[in-house]
């Protein structure tokens, strides 16, 4: 495997360049010197997964949000021409190679044109989030920050070893959400922190259509989620539980404490464990916080318990 490759590319959008990316080339000084950078702003790096390419989820979801939101440096990474379909296989085993390769964009950007790691935060979604983590083993110029991990791919990344998956080693912080977990997304925890929307299997909502299966529909709440989660007013409050099995019989409430914590862009970063939050069944998804509701249920917890027993 060899970098920089001509199947995956670089895209910078700005506010100045938002209809007209400016491609950048790993080796090439004039293609980044040349960019329309925001000076000392935020790097975000979206990534996506099987069949996606430079204007398909996650970026068509959180891009323009973060244009409307805030004056941030996006980088997406298009690896199309190795994610096609029918190779999953090829495109799962291509994830290693993206992310070498956008690894050594970062380092670049680091050694050769003064930005600072720590300006990086690292967004993939689906065969995206596994690729992140391989961006994470890959980076020579220090550890990065910030990954976030958005309903990382299951199918082939179903293993014990750690530099084979996105984990908690890749960067300093690594967020995960699980929205379609045991089918297109892994249930196994897979950051400091990791949350389960509506459980982390299916979404509320969410049905086979013409254009898209039900298990793509609960794909596709990940990236959506996250995006809310930029801009909204109300937010994701997910509830700490233990595990997911005593989430899923409904004694959370019961063995833990009732710490919350908001979920997406704006988590904080000493959080760790395992949070569950509830979404509305169409947008806006974001319901805010489980305290005011957390009486009315508690009473029903025990009951609801030994019926799912």
């Amino acid at each position: 495997m060899e970098c920089p490759n001509e199947n995956i590319t670089f895209w910078l959008y700005t506010r100045e360049n938002e209809d007209k990316p400016h491609q950048m080339f790993a080796m090439d000084t004039d293609s980044i010197k040349s960019a329309p950078w925001v000076p000392d702003a935020p790097i975000k790096v979206l990534i996506h997964g099987y069949t996606g390419h430079k204007d398909f989820s996650p970026n068509t979801e959180i891009r323009p949000v973060y244009m409307k939101c805030c004056d941030y440096n996006i980088i997406t990474v298009d690896y199309n021409p190795i994610a096609r379909e029918p190779c999953y296989i090829e495109a799962a085993r291509n994830t290693e190679l993206v992310g070498m390769c956008t690894a050594q964009l970062i380092d670049q950007l680091v050694q050769q044109h003064g930005f600072n790691l720590s300006q990086f935060h690292i967004i993939g979604f689906s065969l995206g989030g596994q690729t992140a983590g391989f961006i994470g083993d890959y980076v020579k110029t220090g550890k990065l920050d910030r990954i976030t991990g958005l309903d990382p791919a299951m199918p082939l990344f179903v293993t014990t070893d750690n530099n084979k998956k996105l984990d908690k080693g890749d960067a300093k912080f690594v967020d995960v959400l699980h929205t379609n977990a045991l089918e297109k997304g892994k249930l196994e925890a897979s950051g400091h922190i990791d949350f389960y929307a509506n459980g982390g299997i299916t979404q509320p909502g969410c049905k086979a259509t013409k254009n898209q299966t039900k298990s793509g529909c609960n794909h596709a709440r990940a990236p959506q989620y996250y995006a809310e989660s930029i801009i909204t007013d109300v937010g994701f409050y997910g509830t700490k539980c233990y595990s997911w099995i005593i989430y899923m019989i409904g004694w959370c409430e019961m063995f833990n404490s009732k710490d919350e914590v908001i979920f997406g862009e704006y988590v904080p970063q000493n959080a760790n464990g395992l949070y569950f939050f509830s979404t509305n069944s169409e947008p806006p998804y974001a319901r805010g916080t489980n305290q005011k509701s957390r009486r009315r249920r508690s009473s029903n917890y025990f009951q609801r318990g030994i019926k799912r027993l």
